[in-house]
């Protein structure tokens, strides 16, 4: 193909089409100022008149680049010294120029080629019938057109009867305007339709590289203009007339080449979808092909006249096909002889700079283009519903209680005391904040000064366990185990220095039976021993033991390998790696069963006969220098005395001294320890009065120290090697506070309380936001607790918090706590509960008519407890077009039931009395108006095998159950919040996978009917702790990460199945331990989070704030 006006000027070729080199002398233009041609859309490439030696211009090989080959025609004659410009018409008639606003034609310009300024020459009408050639002279400044030469004879013309391939072909004739016959091609068989006049062609198509032939270069300042002339007729009586046209074609000019103007319809169907049929090729096999001396033949039209408004022309049709050189259909792969010995040799350099010049442009876009989309991909809201912008704060002092001189409502308790050398290690748990930790507090200087242990690993997990019970340590190994029934594995710690712990990881304690229980530690030479008990392999539940030399790995000790018939072991003394062990006896037995081991606890023994009136006690068992004593727990006689049991190996028991002086009234010994300094033993000296008792052998014992009054429980002891005796419990609850108790004494000295307020990191506060609520008028109101009673607090901004009251409504002896709040049309609605006593709670409402002035509501009749239970709160509720539906559970010994309550005007409370099955096994979790109601989802089954649930009412009285939602690829789900957005519901739950837990939505149309589910994007494991509906779409806040140290997250939908995630990083949302967002409001554009930042020695309440904004 020809060279367009892209491709750089070669310096070997004339600058013109007259030939004259650049530096040669030209008679002067006119320098009459010149119009700015028009600007066009689509800019082909046009013809070269690079001027040949020795040929016509009839030559197809040197017609413009997307013209048909043109006739023999004479050059027109041209005035000396003047030189046609690029892209002008040196034969055909001329177009008619485009009118005017007016009507009028435009004034023609100086330096205008005559052959475009006439447009009569163009018009059909004036060229006589259709078919008959034009007369010679018929305007100034056009030549006659000369007849066509005959073929050479024998040579056979191919008819295309494609025209929609011909890439170049000429504009239309007019209806029914024939193909011109050539002499000595075949006569048209009778009966099959001539070869007619196609009309226009497509005129675009994909790129071709440039041909042989090279076309004149543009100036700098020049516009393009495509020479288009009007088809020549064919010589010969016409043809049969084509059949006629649309009426859309008919209409106004069309364009020729098949390009369209502005403001068409849309292309003909031929033209949009039918693919361009492939063409004939001449193959080597032409007898013609390779004659050097074959005359020049002609091929096709002379091209069309010059469109009138070439920049409103817009390419169409379908992509051409191309032949193997880069060169049109009709034109053969190689050029003929003449051409190939009369054109001259040119340069390629041209061509050679354009390739990679190209190929760098290209391969720039693209990698630019990759980069954007990237960008696009990878930025977490590129497109729809998105969270612009992070504003984060502590809440540590916005939310805080409105009743002064309470206290923190800590809930703290130590369980256990080990003492080795000089360190001493004191272990419990800590659930005073909503997400519990276990505590360790450690001294290294035997007993003076303490602090908080160091944990490393998730502080915040769900369902982790996050109480130590028992400790052991020496020679640079400490262990701690959880004594809670373990449903998976129970909780392990390790050091080696006892201030640096780590949690073991659960998924390799596969030792441990689920159900199980371990009740006592000891450290062996070879590592620790603990015994307990667990469901065994044929289903009983019965005694065991697990051995492990790092505390990390550990091997079980089979039932059947203990060497007797009982049914749990519960307490374990070791010195080197003989362990005694003291069992419950088997059904119908009596006493403590002895078991004693050689070696480090893998095989035991059965010693001698049970002791009577002995009851198998943790912490009765000790070890010392000579042997083990045994001192029966919480037992005592008639005088306050108890005996004590003495052996050297753990084989034969005697009863070998007494303690006494205790309080008749009392409980007896609560503790038994033992270190190089003696054997050690806590008891109840009064009411509420203890007393250590001290011993070098386990038979002279003496009360060495008192430790007075003390209101609670003393449960854990220790002894140093030095005589430091250390004690620990808990103070008795009074109001919403639980504090610790430890206590020292030197040996010999008195004991003295430790300053647990110096001891960093250690106090917490009671609080938390459960829920946020939008107000329809603005501004926010959020519910939860502040130093364990129950709290309101609104803001105008989602900024500055200020407690909602009167305070007297709130508080009480005991904790109290508001779960979530809803504003529906009789008003605000809070609900939580509060505990009416040690071991009972009820549930607790309060309303309001503006969110700032709030009164309680009085518990009674449905709202009460039922008989036979103890405790019944609400946790959730939601107010749709009929009312409000309440949503909580109900315990009593050996149950936990599901309750639903409605009132339609927070006066008169209904309990539902039917649930969906009884509501068995059910645990709701939150409710939600809908479009035909209400619904409230949960999830049911025992842990590892829930499946969501799904309940809907249309009136909040009667319920019906959905069928059990489960997303696919899980094994376990529970569905945990709801709402509803644009006339569906959104529901949002945790599932159990491969993977760990991961957040999910539901979607549904349909009332709970049928689900389309969607995993939310998340970085490893996730939760949705709270969903808020808005106009636009579903904003879901909660966390993503490892469990238990995860970071804080927030995702958005238009439609509840693709979410767009949104991590803030601002503050305590990310890093060290475990954050949360766990409640979201949305008032307008503005989105408010509350949650919390926890690492192992502090808490906070975390406020976060950001703006909805919808598209890009």
């Amino acid at each position: 193909m020809a060279s367009g006006p892209h491709d750089p000027r070669s310096r070997e070729w004339p600058p013109d089409d007259d030939g004259v080199p650049d530096g040669t002398a030209r008679p002067p233009r006119s320098q009459e100022p010149q119009e700015p041609p028009p600007t066009i859309q689509h800019t082909p490439p046009g013809p070269s008149d690079d001027r040949t030696r020795g040929l016509p211009l009839s030559s197809p090989w040197m017609s413009p680049p997307f013209a048909a080959p043109a006739p023999d025609d004479e050059d027109p004659p041209r005035s000396p010294g003047e030189r046609r410009r690029p892209y002008t018409q040196p034969y055909g008639p001329r177009l008619p120029a485009p009118a005017g606003p007016g009507g009028s034609e435009p004034p023609a310009r100086a330096d205008s080629d005559p052959s475009s300024s006439d447009p009569s020459s163009s018009d059909p009408s004036s060229s006589g019938p259709s078919g008959a050639p034009d007369d010679a002279g018929t305007s100034a400044g056009t030549p006659a057109q000369p007849e066509a030469p005959a073929a050479a004879p024998g040579l056979r013309r191919r008819a295309v009867n494609r025209p929609d391939l011909l890439v170049a072909s000429g504009p239309p004739g007019g209806p029914g305007a024939p193909v011109r016959a050539v002499p000595g091609d075949p006569a048209v068989p009778a009966g099959s339709e001539p070869v007619r006049d196609p009309g226009p062609v497509s005129g675009s198509g994909p790129v071709r590289e440039p041909g042989p032939v090279r076309g004149p270069v543009r100036p700098p300042d020049a516009e393009l203009v495509w020479p288009i002339r009007a088809p020549e007729p064919a010589p010969g009586p016409p043809a049969a007339p084509a059949p006629a046209e649309p009426e859309e074609r008919r209409d106004g000019p069309r364009a020729p080449y098949g390009l369209r103007r502005e403001g068409d319809g849309p292309p003909p169907a031929h033209d949009r979808d039918e693919p361009p049929a492939p063409y004939a090729q001449d193959g080597p096999d032409d007898p013609h092909e390779q004659d050097d001396f074959e005359p020049v033949r002609r091929v096709g039209r002379p091209p069309g006249g010059r469109p009138a408004r070439p920049d409103l022309l817009v390419a169409q049709g379908p992509p051409r096909r191309r032949g193997p050189n880069g060169g049109r259909h009709h034109r053969s792969a190689t050029a003929p002889s003449a051409v190939r010995r009369s054109s001259p040799a040119r340069s390629r350099r041209g061509r050679g700079l354009v390739i990679p010049f190209l190929m760098v442009l290209v391969l720039t876009a693209a990698v630019g283009g990759g980069l954007v989309l990237w960008g696009w991909v990878s930025s977490p809201f590129a497109t729809g519903l998105r969270l612009v912008g992070d504003d984060f704060r502590l809440g540590d002092t916005a939310f805080v209680s409105p009743i002064a001189g309470h206290g923190d409502g800590s809930n703290q308790v130590l369980n256990d005391i080990a003492s080795v050398g000089s360190t001493t290690v004191a272990v419990g748990s800590d659930t005073t904040s909503p997400v519990p930790r276990p505590l360790f507090l450690v001294s290294q200087d035997e007993g003076a000064t303490w602090g908080l242990g160091e944990v490393t690993g998730p502080v915040g997990r769900e369902g982790a366990p996050t109480t130590v019970g028992l400790v052991a340590g020496g020679d640079g190994r400490w262990l701690a185990v959880g004594t809670e029934p373990f449903t998976t594995a129970p909780g392990l710690w390790t050091s080696a220095d006892g201030r640096s712990w780590t949690a073991v990881d659960p998924g390799g304690l596969t030792a441990f039976e689920t159900g199980g229980q371990i009740m006592d530690l000891a450290r062996t030479s070879s590592g620790f021993v603990a015994v307990g008990a667990t469901f065994l392999d044929d289903g009983a539940y019965g005694a065991a033991a697990w051995t492990s030399q790092d505390g990390r790995s550990w091997t079980r000790v089979e039932a059947r390998d203990l060497g007797a018939s009982v049914r749990g072991l519960q307490a374990v003394a070791a010195r080197g790696d003989a362990v005694v062990a003291l069992a419950d006896p088997a059904e119908g037995g009596s006493g403590a069963v002895v078991l004693r081991s050689g070696d480090g606890g893998r095989s035991w023994l059965r010693a001698g006969k049970p002791l009577d009136g002995v009851t198998p006690r943790a912490g009765s068992l000790a070890a010392e220098g000579g042997g083990f004593v045994l001192v029966p727990l919480q037992q005592r006689d008639a005088k306050g005395e108890v005996r004590v049991y003495c052996s050297a190996n753990g084989g034969t028991w005697d009863r070998c001294g007494t303690i006494t002086g205790l309080d008749p009234q009392g409980s007896g010994v609560r503790r038994l320890a033992s270190s190089a300094a003696g054997v050690a033993a806590v008891a109840e000296s009064g009411p509420e009065r203890y007393a250590v008792y001290t011993s070098g052998d386990g038979r002279d014992w003496t009360g060495t120290t008192e430790l007075g009054e003390v209101s609670g429980t003393l449960r854990a002891l220790a002894i140093s090697d030095a005589g430091t005796l250390v004690a620990g419990g808990d103070r008795r609850a009074v109001g919403e506070d639980n504090r610790l108790v430890l206590l020292t004494a030197p040996k010999g000295g008195q004991a003295r309380p430790v300053d647990l307020d110096a001891i960093a990191g250690l106090n917490r506060a009671a609080r938390e936001t459960a829920r946020v609520a939008a107000a329809e008028e603005g501004g926010f109101v959020a519910v939860g607790t502040a130093s364990g009673d129950a709290a309101i607090w609104t803001s105008e901004d989602g900024a500055e918090w200020r407690a909602g009251g009167p305070a007297q409504i709130f508080g009480g002896e005991y904790r109290q706590a508001l779960s979530d709040v809803v504003h529906g049309r009789r008003g605000w609605l809070a609900v939580g509960g509060t505990m009416s006593g040690v071991a009972s709670t009820e549930p607790l409402l309060v309303t309001s008519a503006d969110g700032r002035n709030w009164r309680r509501v009085p518990v009674m009749g449905p709202l009460g407890r039922r008989d036979g239970h103890d405790s019944l709160a609400a946790h959730a509720v939601a107010a749709g077009r009929s009312g409000y539906v309440l949503a909580g559970e109900e315990r009593g010994p050996a149950s936990v039931t599901p309750v639903l309550w409605f009132s339609a005007d927070l006066k008169r409370y209904t309990r539902v009395a039917r649930l969906p099955s009884g509501g068995a096994g059910v645990r709701l979790r939150d409710v939600s108006p809908t479009s035909s109601g209400y619904m409230a989802v949960g999830g049911s089954g025992t842990a590892g095998r829930e499946t969501g649930v799904v309940w809907v009412s249309a009136d909040g009285v009667t319920w019906t159950a959905r069928k059990p939602v489960l997303p696919e690829g899980a094994s376990s789900a529970d569905l945990r919040h709801v709402v509803t957005y644009g006339g569906q519901v959104v529901a949002a739950g945790v599932a159990e996978t491969g993977q760990g837990p991961r957040a999910f939505a539901a979607v549904s149309r349909d009332n709970g009917a049928t689900w389309r589910m969607a995993w939310l994007p998340a970085d490893r494991a996730a939760a949705v702790q709270d969903l808020a509906a808005t106009p636009e779409g579903v904003v879901a806040v909660g966390w993503q990460g490892e469990p238990g140290a995860g970071d804080s997250a927030a995702w958005t939908s238009e439609d509840g199945l693709s979410w767009q995630r949104h991590t803030p990083t601002q503050g305590r949302l990310a890093g060290e331990g475990a954050q949360a967002l766990g409640a979201v409001a949305v008032s307008g554009d503005q989105v408010v989070a509350l949650g919390r930042s926890t690492t192992y020695d502090a808490d906070h309440l975390i406020l976060w704030r950001s703006t909805l904004a919808a598209g890009r």
